[in-house]
């Protein structure tokens, strides 16, 4: 772990008095296991108080990976938001103000729009009153947020027009939402500023969700109208019985609303002009009492989706969230051994088993890094493999420099003619025709490995042949003495081997990964942690550096298409980055990683490939005189 994020950890215990972890594997926050329950309770509005120790957690884990391309300040700012958010924010009151709306016939979601931001920007207003310097920091973040959330509904503008008045921006955003938060301000900046948690729920339920429901009226009856536009359009839905429903109400509504449903089909229902939006309703409003009760279940489930899409930019992102029946959000709170717990859970599992083991067991460990066991196994796995291991090692030596001394070079004195030069330095009379003794560099490369073990890894023997190929791979640069690292990833990162660690230690960890495969594919996040990785080992050591990355199929979480194809190509201009690609892959490897991405179409090939990609860098970075 960075440096860096130890000492940001470090500043943040201090400043709120509770631990404080970096990680690569997301947020999260633990409380005190046997509080668990009164703490649920307590969120839920069932009990109402508890005893402050209940309430506050243990420890926070912050995510390093949103933070390694931004400066000091807006990450100490971005994790001091979400843990002051977390301490301060009143749970019950979430759950209490989900109910009076349910109960009045709105999706407990819409008010989730208001509070979410009220609550996000009232934990930010609390930490500029303590630290003034932090309001650049923090007013960065939520700029970020609004420079990529597109407001749907009026209801959804009405809220970010509210944080964008706290920002000191304006916002452009029709008359009538610029109306409403003019009208809001006062019992806006009131909710921010009020201390009393009576208060602060009165503020919210009389004043200002009054005003704010108006605008969620409105945005149902868009809804209805944006319902049978996304029929027109005829998008695949994953439902198929409510995709006949609403062809079915699409077909029953007059021929003459039909058609101007179709005409509007590529536009939103807010972009249809006013008059033609009220002839719609009054045409949905004649449909069957049945078909109405299923248009207005569907804009309940659609509602809540778009609301979500809002909401989730102004949850603590330390605690998940439950989406209930009818539609409630509830928060997950977790013991803090549980997410306080170590990344390295393969290390410590290791020193349990090795307890555990055989006198016999245990000498095999010592010489192989194995038991009898895996060793059998790894034997097996290697028997394919073994072959090319002494012929690509005497291969890739020939490439390096011996560390011996040699004649070479052009000078215009010494012992030993250059007889190569001869021919061109006597007629321009430059002289330049002896030759010295030299000893060559050897300049060391360190390897970054990068294996996928998605779910997709299970089909064709896939993970058993990038086992094989890491087998071969490790075999070789170990017995050259290269520096290597080993990291597999899904839509997290996991270390298997680091630079300094000794090969035969990681080959159990290696045996183990068919049983570990599994999860999404996020190759932005691979990516990132493994050039920080490389960046701090070849920087301390003074090497190149090169990662080498294999995948089988298109990232399912984090950076995809134009982004991720942006991003690696700004990688590689930092340190070479090769993608091997396999099967679904090969068009991937192509796109994203242009004349350094490679593609295996038959899986059994992987280990040439990975070994050819070994060769080919040796050759360009490595220059023997």
């Amino acid at each position: 772990m960075k440096e860096r994020w130890k000492i940001i950890a470090n500043l943040l215990e201090e400043e709120f008095d509770l631990e404080v972890q970096p990680s690569y594997e997301g947020w999260g926050a633990g409380w005190d296991p046997k509080y668990l329950p009164l703490l649920e309770m307590w969120a839920r509005g069932e009990v109402e108080d508890v005893p402050p120790g209940v309430r506050r957690p243990k420890g926070v884990v912050f995510n390093v990976v949103e933070f390694l391309r931004k400066t000091d300040d807006y990450a100490i700012n971005s994790i001091r938001h979400e843990i002051s958010y977390l301490l301060t924010t009143h749970f019950p009151h979430w759950r209490l103000g989900q109910r009076e709306v349910f109960r009045a016939g709105y999706v407990p979601t819409s008010f989730l729009v208001l509070f979410s931001v009220l609550e996000s920007v009232k934990a930010d207003d609390r930490i500029v009153e303590e630290v003034p310097s932090a309001v650049f920091g923090l007013k960065s973040r939520f700029k970020e947020i609004l420079s990529y959330l597109k407001p749907d509904y009026p209801h959804h503008q009405l809220a970010l027009s509210l944080l964008s008045r706290w920002l000191g921006e304006e916002t452009d955003f029709p008359q009538e939402i610029k109306h409403y938060t003019q009208s809001m301000e006062k019992s806006f900046y009131e909710y921010i500023k009020e201390k009393d948690l009576q208060t602060v729920y009165d503020i919210v339920m009389e004043e200002l969700w009054p005003k704010f429901r108006v605008l969620v009226d409105e945005a149902k009856e868009l809804n209805y109208i944006d319902l049978l536009l996304d029929e027109a359009r005829g998008r695949k839905r994953e439902d198929a019985h409510r995709g006949r429903i609403m062809t079915d109400i699409l077909k029953k509504l007059p021929e003459k609303y039909q058609e101007l449903v179709r005409e509007f089909k590529d536009r939103s229902a807010s972009e249809i002009p006013e008059t033609e939006r009220k002839e719609l309703l009054k045409a949905i409003n004649s449909l069957p009492d049945w078909m109405k009760d299923y248009v207005k279940q569907m804009s309940y489930l659609d509602m809540l989706e778009r609301d979500m899409l809002i909401v989730r930019e102004f949850l603590p992102k330390t605690l998940e969230v439950d989406i209930e029946h009818r539609g409630f959000l509830s928060f997950i709170f977790k013991g803090w051994e549980e997410e306080g717990a170590s990344s390295n859970t393969l290390r410590k599992q290791e020193s349990l088993e090795e307890e555990e083991l055989s006198e016999r067991d245990r000498k095999f460990r010592k010489e192989h890094g194995l038991t009898e066991e895996e060793f059998r196994r790894y034997q097996l796995l290697m028997k394919s493999v073994l072959p090319y291991v002494e012929h690509f090692k005497r291969k890739f030596d020939n490439l390096l420099p011996q560390e011996e001394e040699r004649w070479g070079g052009s000078y215009i004195s010494g012992k030993r003619l250059n007889f190569k030069k001869l021919p061109t330095e006597v007629p321009i009379r430059r002289g330049r025709i002896y030759t010295r003794r030299e000893i060559p560099e050897r300049k060391e490369l360190a390897f970054e490995l990068l294996i996928d073990i998605s779910t997709s890894m299970k089909k064709e023997e896939k993970i058993i042949n990038a086992i094989r190929s890491l087998l071969l791979v490790s075999e070789v640069l170990s017995r050259l003495r290269m520096p290597f690292s080993i990291k597999v990833f899904n839509e997290n990162v996991y270390e298997l081997k680091g630079f300094e660690e000794d090969y035969r230690v990681a080959k159990a960890r290696i045996m183990e990964l068919m049983s570990s495969v599994g999860g999404g594919t996020d190759l932005g996040k691979a990516i990132n942690i493994g050039l920080e990785s490389l960046e701090l080992y070849i920087k301390s050591t003074h090497r190149k550096g090169i990662l080498i990355l294999f995948t089988d199929g298109e990232p399912t979480r984090g950076l995809r298409g134009e982004d991720l194809k942006s991003f690696i190509l700004q990688m590689k201009q930092k340190f070479p980055i090769v993608g091997v690609g396999v099967g679904e892959a090969t068009r991937l490897v192509k796109e994203y990683f242009d004349r350094t991405g490679i593609s295996v179409e038959d899986i059994s090939k992987l280990p040439s490939a990975f070994s050819f990609v070994i060769e080919n860098q040796l050759k360009r970075l490595l220059s023997v005189n």
